[in-house]
């Protein structure tokens, strides 16, 4: 159902642009459907396009493109925000991890694991000596 209302709504905008192109066309080759009449129509559709338009560019189209912005804005805010506190996290679970692996950290683990990791922390000192 919405997209036949849609369809509807589409195809009567395309007629009214058909008709009003017609008219643009017909003002600018100076013809005239009839004389008299089509004069004054023609001024007064003319100037209620020109103020719709001036309307329509002038409060409802300033009016998106800020609404545009500020929402772009917004998201790209948000979006940055949940990065940093994901790394931060990230940097607090795994860092102790790293310190490890690095060297840095101290190993209280017992194992084999720590084991290792505090040979590779030792080969790492004795490379730093040299």
């Amino acid at each position: 159902m919405t997209v036949i209302i849609t369809l509807f709504y589409l195809s009567l905008v395309t007629i009214i642009g058909m008709v009003a192109w017609k008219l643009v066309s017909l003002r600018n080759l100076k013809l005239s459907l009839v004389e008299g009449v089509e004069k004054e129509l023609h001024g007064k559709l003319y100037e209620n396009i020109h103020r719709a338009w001036y309307l329509f560019k002038e409060k409802v189209w300033a009016r998106v493109k800020y609404f545009s912005l500020a929402l772009f804005f917004t998201i790209a805010h948000e979006v940055l925000h949940y990065v940093g506190v994901w790394g931060m996290k990230l940097k607090q679970r795994h860092g102790k991890w790293f310190d490890m692996v690095e060297g840095k950290g101290v190993l209280r683990k017992k194992g084999s694991v720590s084991f290792f990791l505090q040979d590779v922390a030792e080969y790492k000192k004795t490379l730093k000596r040299k």
